[in-house]
């Protein structure tokens, strides 16, 4: 089965198959493709090179069914919770959901962000991150929002410079939740 309109007429999905979509019935997934498209700085002369069975238009058809698959998320891949939709979001105020590192962000209306501690190599500081249905970031970094949290354990600024004050652990505090696949019944 292949989609319909514009170049997405490139992009097949196998009936009765729950695979990934793939490139004019390649091998060739459409989510291997956009990784490679995201990579800062990759050109598409250098993707083409890495995939030489496709062709210039294969890429517009990955971008373009990419960002409708992104605008029409309505719900976290991983845990199936529905995502909160933006105009129930409040400047300012602290959510729970999950990205690949956080899982309290603030949001900043002002900036069309939230704002999120990360920790890696033992250092924590300030990051920004998109809504998850905003194209323009890669897929897997959006901040995918689910319930608002009416009390967190410590401070996130809008503040790019600013300095961690809170407990290490309370950083942790929705992980298993957030990052727990519910049990099928």
């Amino acid at each position: 089965m292949a989609y319909r309109g514009s170049s997405m007429d490139r992009i097949t999905i196998e009936p009765g198959q729950r695979s990934d979509p793939r490139i004019r019935g390649t091998p060739i997934t459409v989510w291997d493709v956009y990784r490679v498209l995201s990579v800062p700085g990759m050109t598409d002369a250098e993707v083409l090179s890495k995939y030489p069975e496709l062709e210039l238009d294969d890429l517009a058809a990955v971008r373009e069914f990419v960002a409708k698959s992104i605008e029409s998320r309505t719900h976290d891949e991983f845990t199936g919770r529905p995502i909160l939709p933006r105009d129930r979001l409040v400047h300012g105020r602290y959510y729970k959901g999950r990205c690949r590192n956080a899982t309290i962000a603030r949001w900043n209306a002002d900036e069309n962000c939230f704002y999120h501690w990360r920790e890696k190599f033992g250092r924590i500081y300030m990051e920004t991150i998109k809504y998850p249905t905003d194209v323009v970031e890669p897929l897997w970094d959006v901040f995918d929002v689910v319930e608002e949290l009416p009390g967190c354990r410590f401070e996130v600024p809008f503040d790019a410079e600013a300095a961690f004050a809170g407990n290490r652990n309370d950083l942790y505090e929705h992980a298993e939740e957030m990052w727990h696949k519910p049990e099928q019944g």
